[in-house]
């Protein structure tokens, strides 16, 4: 039980790395935009824990291959510690699935794949060695440092959204933890924006503002809202998340319902987004595998955040696997089947968690009733 308590010990020391603010580029067009999910993270693995003996025969000593049977008993996990065990195992690759605690095929199978890496039997139960062995593992979160291909040189400190007055204040500016390498090729005066919104930007109206813009069907849910209009020739869907009132991820999806000449869309987004349509693939990150990961599938990106969007853990967990993203998607060769944009900085996440403001609280009124 001693090495059990130790493991669970572990869960404090976990660190959020904090994602980088993103600057952008300007930009609103009449024609279409974007809807958007997560990614890998690059894990440092730690050193192995030691693997216990076993006395055998000379003679009959197995090949080094041959997995051995755990020789503790199994832990008997919470609830909420299931959570976390299955959080760790996404981090290191092992697709435990949405971390809701609950012990399925798909978790079980990812703790086989685990114990298997340690050369145990796939049991799909772990053991407090093997649970401490999975804390150790991810204690630690390598971010090396990655260039990008950039339209023009980055500027040496990229300051917040100009365009923003009613959005980070000079006290949030100055206790933000931006990493070194938090540089776009963007015009920071001139952030990408979808309707006039911006990532960073403050917004406790944002139906209202859709709907000035003709969107007329709009479902708002804590931390998210999402609009949709049709007309003649278009069907598009506006999705905006936020972190209490602050939007972190924007996205705008436009299908067209008849012929859309790529060079004639391409034209306008030229003018609507001047430095973004000059990356390579019009995407960008601070992050390489953020950007390999999804450059062409930029929609992903939000989709787990937009499904669970008052749930602090596949907050940070966005975060975690992606600090920023901006890009545009076209589908369609001569003529586009569809259209899409998706603006992200995972910074108001990182900034709430560390106020532990909104959906951070700590307090409660069931852990204020709890009396020791």
């Amino acid at each position: 039980m001693g090495t059990f308590f130790k493991t669970l010990a572990l869960v404090a020391t976990t660190a959020v790395v904090a994602p980088s603010l993103a600057q952008a580029d300007t930009g609103d067009f009449i024609i279409g935009l974007g809807v958007g999910a997560i990614g890998k993270t690059i894990i440092d693995h730690a050193t192995n824990e030691q693997q216990p003996s076993q006395v055998v025969n000379a003679q009959q000593q197995p090949p080094h291959s041959v997995p051995r049977i755990p020789s503790q008993q199994t832990v008997a996990l919470s609830r909420i510690q299931l959570k976390d065990v299955q959080y760790r195992l996404n981090l290191l690759g092992y697709n435990a699935g949405f971390p809701d605690g609950v012990a399925g095929k798909r978790t079980l199978r990812a703790i086989g794949k685990f114990q298997h890496s340690l050369g145990y039997v796939a049991t799909g139960h772990l053991t407090s060695s093997q649970l401490e062995a999975l804390y150790a593992r991810t204690i630690k979160v390598r971010r090396p440092k990655t260039q990008i291909d950039q339209a023009q040189p980055s500027p040496v400190k990229p300051p917040l959204p100009q365009s923003n007055p009613g959005g980070y204040t000079e006290a949030e500016k100055a206790t933000a933890r931006l990493p070194k390498e938090s540089k776009l090729a963007l015009d920071p005066k001139n952030p990408p924006n979808i309707y006039g919104m911006v990532t960073g930007m403050r917004s406790d109206r944002t139906a209202d503002l859709l709907k000035t813009e003709g969107y007329e069907e709009c479902v708002e849910t804590t931390g998210l809202t999402i609009c949709e209009k049709t007309s003649k020739n278009l069907e598009e869907t506006v999705s905006v998340v936020k972190v209490g009132k602050v939007i972190y991820g924007i996205s705008r999806n436009v299908s067209f319902k008849t012929a859309a000449p790529r060079s004639a869309v391409l034209t306008k987004l030229a003018e609507a987004y001047p430095n973004l349509t000059r990356f390579k693939k019009m995407a960008t990150s601070t992050s390489k595998s953020c950007l390999e990961r999804y450059t062409g599938d930029a929609n992903s990106l939000l989709a787990t955040a937009e499904a669970n969007p008052s749930d602090p853990e596949t907050l940070l967990t966005l975060t975690e696997n992606c600090r920023n993203f901006y890009a545009i998607e076209l589908e369609g060769s001569r003529n586009l089947k569809s259209m899409s944009i998706v603006l992200y900085d995972g910074y108001p996440i990182q900034l709430a968690e560390e106020k532990q403001t909104g959906i951070f609280q700590t307090k409660s009124e069931a852990a204020d009733e709890l009396k020791f």
